[in-house]
């Protein structure tokens, strides 16, 4: 027997005007619409030993058996993470390693965003910040006016970034 623990919401969520907002999810880079719809793609990388000590510790608490949670996680939750989430990877524009313990990305991450928030992303597009110069790997998902970056590649073109504070989304 497995216990199903599913949380519904609303078939819809109203969704306020905001500078940024954040979406996350397993599955939240698996349809091209959805993707098209966010400036910047974050995919949390962890390392699947911690996933299941994560899972088998929740899964404790709730009262769940040992065996019940190692079979249920080897039959099918790692075979849809593997074939449904993981190949999402390739869609992000930044992949996080180490996921939260990972301060160093998320600290660039955070910046980023502020530098939005300010206007300052054309530091970014020119290949500048905070007066340096930065390699092409910081650029890559930032290009203008639908052109490539630089260094080539198969990468899908980006829209334009908008002004400041003027994304519906």
């Amino acid at each position: 027997m497995i216990v199903n623990h599913v949380f519904r919401l609303p078939e819809k969520i109203r969704v306020y005007p905001a500078d940024v907002v954040l979406f996350e999810g397993i599955l939240v880079f698996y349809t091209q619409e959805v993707r098209d719809m966010f400036h910047m793609k974050l995919f949390v990388d962890t390392d699947s030993d911690v996933r299941l000590s994560r899972r088998v510790l929740r899964d404790m608490r709730r009262g769940r058996d040992l065996e019940q949670i190692l079979s249920q996680y080897t039959t099918f939750v790692k075979p849809a993470f593997e074939e449904f989430c993981l190949p999402t990877k390739k869609y992000a524009d930044v992949i996080i390693p180490r996921g939260v313990d990972n301060m160093v990305a998320i600290n660039l991450i955070v910046q980023h965003i502020q530098d939005i928030l300010n206007g300052d992303i054309c530091k970014w597009q020119r290949g500048s910040v905070n007066g340096h110069a930065h390699g092409r790997s910081l650029k890559r998902g930032v290009a203008e006016h639908g052109e490539k970056p630089s260094g080539g590649g198969n990468l899908p073109a980006k829209r334009p970034l908008l002004e400041p504070s003027t994304r519906p989304h």
